[in-house]
């Protein structure tokens, strides 16, 4: 693969390496837009690439995804994607972390970091030692870090209007759910789905989470985390890694609709057009998975998160028009929603130009 060359299809900026081997630190960051503003995104640590490359590639895909939300939401911000390779489980410590936000603070304010796959509370608060370019929930009023229960927000209300579209009726009551993925926004989501008679099928590779949903909800089901894809159901929820679903595991979907807050969880894009071919309807995850952005302020400030709940809830609405508009013009919500995104930040590029 040819760097620039990815790096001009898919209309990226800048992609930078980090490698500050005193405290192991090895750092991909991607800046895909700056258009509508800074470029926001998630800072995730996994090792289970097979090559760097490929760890390139999905920092890419992920700093892309974050450009089209933000434009989907209505937010003056870019996306970008910052990658930590190095294990979760063992490679975490203050130094690591503070490294971390000394590269972040470098960079002088073209990047700000969020909480992503693989890092936490403790993770943030060595990072905000050495920087302030970071969006996190302990600066809100409430105190606590929202983001896992406004994105379920969202994504609640984005499954209602999937459900609008294909069954004609929003209520959720009798439907089944396969819910891939128990962490925190997994588990906010079988907490919404459960206020209502619907059958759930969940799994997640940690023991302790699925043990809480259980202990929750005695009459979940749970299934192995190579059964809960192909599970016969209305709505596949996919919360968990992304690149899930391949070209030899397609056919195997037993599923209506796919909804839920995992972004790029195809292997190829073209397989979005697949997907729909079988007739599965497909909710594209930067509209669905939207409402942490929600928390942000014009000025890319965090507000409480009872501001924000209701407000969520506009997703059901936008999602609701992406889907009816798309079936109207015969192509997939995916290509309609991105065809969106893309046309607001040319337009707002082209206001930039306007000195003032």
């Amino acid at each position: 693969m040819k760097l620039f060359e990815e790096m001009e299809k898919r209309g990226h900026e800048e992609l930078i390496f980090n490698n500050f081997k005193d405290v192991g630190l090895k750092m991909i960051v991607s800046l895909h837009d700056s258009t509508l503003g800074k470029t926001i995104g998630g800072l995730r640590m996994n090792n289970r690439y097979q090559t760097d490359i490929d760890a390139v590639i999905e920092s890419l895909r992920l700093s892309e995804v974050m450009t089209y939300q933000a434009a989907a939401a209505d937010v003056d911000s870019g996306g970008a994607n910052a990658l930590l390779l190095g294990d979760p489980k063992t490679e975490k410590n203050e130094a690591y972390f503070r490294a971390v936000g000394r590269f972040v603070e470098s960079l002088k304010g073209k990047l700000i970091i969020a909480p992503d796959l693989g890092t936490d509370t403790q993770d943030f608060k060595y990072i905000q030692r050495e920087t302030g370019h970071t969006i996190f929930g302990l600066d809100v009023e409430d105190k606590e870090r929202p983001a896992a229960r406004i994105t379920a927000h969202g994504l609640y209300w984005g499954i209602k209007a999937c459900a609008k579209k294909y069954f004609d009726t929003s209520d959720l009551a009798g439907r089944s759910f396969a819910v891939q993925g128990l962490g925190d926004v997994g588990k906010n989501i079988v907490d919404y789905l459960k206020k209502e008679k619907t059958t759930l099928y969940v799994s997640d590779l940690i023991y302790d989470n699925i043990k809480e949903v259980e202990d929750k909800y005695p009459d979940v089901k749970v299934l192995k985390p190579g059964e809960i894809l192909y599970q016969e159901t209305d709505f596949l929820v996919p919360c968990a890694v992304d690149s899930i679903i391949d070209e030899d595991n397609i056919d195997r979907l037993k599923c209506k609709i796919i909804a839920g807050s995992a972004y790029n969880i195809f292997t190829r894009e073209e397989l979005v057009d697949t997907v729909s071919q079988k007739g599965i309807l497909y909710a594209p995850a930067f509209i669905i998975a939207a409402g942490e952005l929600f928390l942000l302020d014009r000025n890319l400030k965090l507000r409480s998160t009872e501001k924000c709940l209701e407000e969520t809830e506009i997703i059901y609405h936008i999602l609701l028009d992406i889907l009816y508009q798309a079936a109207d013009q015969g192509i997939t919500p995916f290509q309609l929603a991105k065809d969106k995104a893309k046309e607001r930040y040319t337009k707002i590029g082209l206001i930039n130009n306007i000195l003032c």
